[in-house]
């Protein structure tokens, strides 16, 4: 039962949206390339060159442009990811009731934790 003022169809309208948004959303930026990856990872035992060292045999010393070289290369290795959940958690937000949420997930028991981590699950977080 939906207690706020706005009518149940907005929010199934919006739930819907919000699935939609995230089964697109996390195939194109999670599932997928992660998917690619495996194949990869199976054919070469290895998955790339790592994000610390480049194609270097060994990481560059500690220094501020390391720090930064590392921020770059992380924060371009992560952007969609990142766009993506800002834009799930305020679907969150704008479209699921917080009655909805508090009931389901706002609990410490084991029934609401695991229903928290079910529903992480998919995201690979």
């Amino acid at each position: 039962m939906v207690t706020s003022s706005r009518p149940a169809r907005q929010y199934r309208i919006g739930v819907a949206a919000l699935v939609v948004i995230a089964v697109a959303g996390l195939y194109y930026v999670k599932w997928s390339p992660y998917y690619r990856r495996a194949f990869v990872a199976a054919e070469k035992h290895s998955i790339g060159v790592s994000i610390v060292s480049g194609k270097l045999a060994s990481p560059p010393p500690p220094s501020l442009a390391a720090a930064v070289g590392y921020a770059w290369a992380y924060g371009k290795a992560i952007w969609m990811a990142m766009v993506l959940g800002l834009l799930l958690g305020s679907g969150v937000q704008a479209a699921v009731p917080r009655d909805w949420l508090a009931r389901h997930f706002g609990r410490i028991s084991f029934k609401n934790v695991a229903l928290a981590g079910a529903a992480g699950v998919p995201s690979m977080m």
